[in-house]
Order: structure tokens, then C-alpha cells, then sequence
């Protein structure tokens, strides 16, 4: 008896845009009209990020902020328990996103 195997393709809410790079940094963020507090990053891409140690909910716009880089304007699009995925508003520049990776998060 032959067997027939399909993969099918990834649905459209988990397909990523770019690579990810693993990496493990503080970064502060801050929601509208809220103080800013550390949360850690990793898998880090120039779309977007996922977040831990901080509590936020999705659909919520908030501003992340990389060492002393400008706060990226971005919007969470999951969230569960103190874990969320963040989406840049606008995607990152290829050399911003190297120098994110190999200075700010020494």
C-alpha cells in the first residue's frame, strides 16, 4: 500500500516576514499615556519582536525603545500571560536591525 503525504502551506497568520534573529536584550516599552517599563526581547526580526516579562494586551499600540535608539512606533498582535509578539509599524532598516543585534543587545 502506497502512501500519499501532502504538506500544505502555512497559513497567512503564521507565515513571517524576514528572519529572525535570536537574541536575548532589555528593551523598554511604553503604551499610550503609561510609564515605561523593561521587558526582555528575543527572536528579533525587522518586522517585529517577541517580548517577555511584561504584561500587555493585543490589538494595543505601544512604543518600543532600544537602548538609546528612538522609540519604534508598533502595535501587539498576540498576547498571552507576560509573553507577546509586537509588530513594527514600520519595518526596520536592514542596519538598524544590525546594530540592534551586535551593539545594543551586549
Amino acid at each position: 500500500m502506497n502512501a500519499v503525504f501532502y504538506s500544505r502551506p502555512a497559513t497567512p497568520q503564521r507565515q513571517r516576514e524576514g528572519e529572525r534573529k535570536s537574541v536575548r536584550m532589555i528593551a523598554s516599552i511604553r503604551e499610550r499615556s503609561a510609564t515605561a517599563h523593561d521587558a526582555v526581547i528575543s527572536d528579533l526580526s525587522r518586522t517585529g519582536c517577541r517580548v517577555s516579562n511584561i504584561f500587555l494586551r493585543a490589538g494595543n499600540p505601544i512604543w518600543v525603545r532600544f537602548g538609546h535608539l528612538a522609540p519604534i512606533e508598533s502595535r501587539v498582535i498576540w498576547a498571552r500571560s507576560d509573553i507577546a509578539g509586537i509588530r513594527f509599524e514600520h519595518p526596520l532598516h536592514p542596519a538598524v536591525l544590525d546594530h540592534i543585534t551586535n551593539r545594543v543587545a551586549r
